[in-house]
């Protein structure tokens, strides 16, 4: 079980170790995240696509219940048009080619859609959902800590991701709200493992 860890070399920095890819409904290479033993745990997951060169960030989260509660539930959400849906094709690329912007509206907020316009549109949107929902794959990071830890962690992955240059800085969701660290809080040096590339996923960072 991969979990919140601290080296004992002496650097004192905290390990964050991904486990994965995991998919919705399992697939070769990438077994279905509900079914393994990491998402059974709190804590970080990574939201990419598989390029030739790794696996792409569209997003990063963090969740106080289990990944496999709150994956259960962002796929809910998918199926009832609530996120942005893109061209399938495009986005296997690492491409974003909006065809819905769902209830969060645009890459501005502008343009919502409502409880009714999202139920009027499932039907046509159900295709490309599906679509897309196949195409993703979960990296998993449970860690054994507070609420606050966990969303500093999970902030100090997310905000530079949108700062880089080209496929990544790119293919980010829009910018949500996000938990810095405060300046009475100590940093922690954290330092990231994976057994893939994860394009964009800092080897070390301070949170």
């Amino acid at each position: 079980m991969h979990v919140l860890d601290f080296q004992s070399e002496g650097c004192g920095a905290m390990i964050i170790s991904f486990a994965g890819p995991f998919s919705w409904k399992g697939a070769a290479g990438a077994p279905c995240v509900y079914e393994v033993p990491e998402s059974r745990e709190s804590g970080v997951y990574l939201s990419t696509v598989p390029l030739q060169n790794g696996y792409l960030i569209h997003y990063a989260g963090e969740t106080g219940v289990s990944s496999r509660a709150k994956l259960r539930q962002k796929h809910c959400e998918y199926v009832a048009a609530m996120y942005h849906v893109y061209s399938p094709a495009e986005f296997a690329r690492g491409e974003k080619v909006p065809l819905w912007p769902g209830y969060w509206g645009d890459e501005h907020g502008a343009n919502r859609k409502s409880k009714e316009e999202r139920r009027a549109n499932r039907e046509r949107l159900s295709e490309p959902i599906q679509q897309m929902t196949s195409i993703l794959r979960f990296f998993l990071a449970p860690l054994s800590c507070d609420d606050r830890l966990r969303q500093r962690i999970k902030s100090a992955i997310t905000l530079p991701l949108y700062d880089l240059p080209g496929q990544v800085g790119a293919f980010q969701v829009g910018l949500g709200r996000h938990h810095r660290m405060r300046k009475n809080e100590a940093p922690i040096e954290c330092v990231t493992s994976s057994p893939v590339p994860v394009l964009g996923l800092p080897e070390r960072f301070p949170a």
